[in-house]
């Protein structure tokens, strides 16, 4: 397996067990609890998790969150976490593409900052970017950690980093 080859998985369920299984992952995940249209429980989340946060680590995060899909910010290699930042929108050019009105073309960024740690920021787009439901003000960079929540419009994301992936992976059944 090269290092910048994707995972298999659809689903955060799976990819829990490919790393389980022996799959490395360098780079972060966006899971997205975007509530869909149809109302469809199977792609929806029961909690809402802007009353109450899930804690990094925690076991019922991997199992509320099991069945939704997932995005690699990124390619999946070692090299560089201070490197460009992940452009987020509806446009073709951005790095991860999400397909939602709500998202602007290039709607934020996701980037490594030393101190800090993974960041998050607005790219002043038209529906705003939120963490943990604060809003962002364009060009503003807000820090992410693993079960955080971060939104880009209607569009809504559990962040979570390689290591808590992995701590995840080893309770998964």
């Amino acid at each position: 397996m090269t290092l910048d080859e994707r995972p298999h998985a659809k689903t955060l369920r799976d990819l829990l067990l490919e790393v389980r299984g022996g799959y490395v992952l360098h780079r972060p995940i966006l899971v997205d609890i975007t509530p869909s249209a149809d109302g469809d429980p199977d792609t929806t989340i029961e909690r809402t998790l802007t009353m109450q946060l899930p804690v990094s680590g925690e076991p019922q995060l991997a199992a509320e969150l099991a069945g939704c899909a997932f995005m690699l910010v990124g390619p999946n290699t070692l090299h560089g976490a201070a490197d460009a930042p992940v452009t987020i929108g509806r446009s073709r050019r951005c790095d991860l593409r999400i397909d939602n009105e709500s998202v602007s073309k290039v709607h934020g960024s996701i980037g490594f900052d030393e101190a800090r740690g993974y960041v998050v920021v607005d790219e002043n787009s038209r529906n705003g970017t939120r963490v943990n439901g604060q809003p962002l003000a364009p060009g503003a960079a807000a820090a992410v950690y693993a079960g955080a929540q971060v939104a880009f419009g209607d569009a809504t994301f559990v962040f979570i980093d390689p290591p808590t992936l992995r701590k995840l992976a080893r309770l998964a059944t």
